[in-house]
């Protein structure tokens, strides 16, 4: 964290006293979580596939993403701090995983190998409604974590009014490879290797069809990284 995010953090929490985005429990100005959340939280454990990061692996040679990188299962109350996320309520969560995950990449040795960090594109009208695309401030953390430039104008995604997350799992791919594009914007990344930042990771669909399209770009590599991971489809 830089000094002047430092003392704007400080200077904000006088009016908005910071609270633990789990539990609501206010913390210093400078923490992320209390400390009772970071032990209580349900961290994946090592049993999740290094390739596909799933218990129950799906067919590898269908993957086209190169690794991925995930905190947490998508339960409560991780859920509800998700949401909060999304609406623009709290970045602690946010911020909180990309300095753990940034840790773990680091230690697997992959963070000498990513050359940009950028995230799963939201459409810009939703954005401007929103007024935050969650998945551009985490990458903004990661970037931040990782020291690597960060760059959020390689995809677009168009105006859908579709719920990824209410489609079944064999519809999520057909529906990522419509709406998911690859930006007139980008900037050149040809050789390079890429980090991808998203906030929920469940069939992949949305990781694979983003790392088709950067490795359509000339990207040599692309690791993914969310903050949540589901286990809709190990069921069964």
């Amino acid at each position: 964290m830089t000094e002047r995010s430092m003392i704007y953090k400080y200077l904000i929490n006088i009016v908005f006293p910071n609270v633990c985005p789990i539990c609501g429990k206010i913390i210093e100005w400078d923490e992320l979580l209390c400390a009772d959340c970071i032990e209580k939280l349900p961290y994946n454990d090592d049993k999740l596939c290094s390739v596909c990061g799933k218990r129950r692996c799906r067919e590898h040679s269908l993957i086209t993403f190169d690794g991925v990188y995930t905190l947490v299962r998508y339960e409560e109350p991780v859920i509800s701090a998700i949401y909060e996320l999304k609406n623009g309520e709290s970045l602690n969560l946010s911020e909180f995983a990309a300095l753990k995950l940034a840790a773990e990449i680091k230690k697997d040795g992959i963070a000498d190998k990513i050359d940009i960090v950028t995230s799963v594109p939201m459409n810009w009208r939703k954005k401007s409604d929103k007024g935050i695309n969650h998945a551009d401030k985490t990458a903004g953390f990661m970037a931040a974590e990782l020291k690597k430039p960060l760059g959020l104008f390689l995809l677009k995604k168009r105006r859908d009014k579709t719920v990824q997350h209410k489609l079944a799992p064999e519809e999520r791919m057909s529906h990522a490879n419509d709406v998911f594009r690859i930006s007139n914007k980008h900037i050149d990344i040809k050789g390079k290797s890429v980090l991808i930042c998203d906030d929920v990771y469940t069939t992949g669909a949305t990781f694979n069809r983003c790392a088709s399209l950067l490795k359509q770009m000339g990207a040599d590599k692309v690791y993914c990284m969310a903050i949540a991971n589901t286990e809709l489809d190990e069921k069964g």
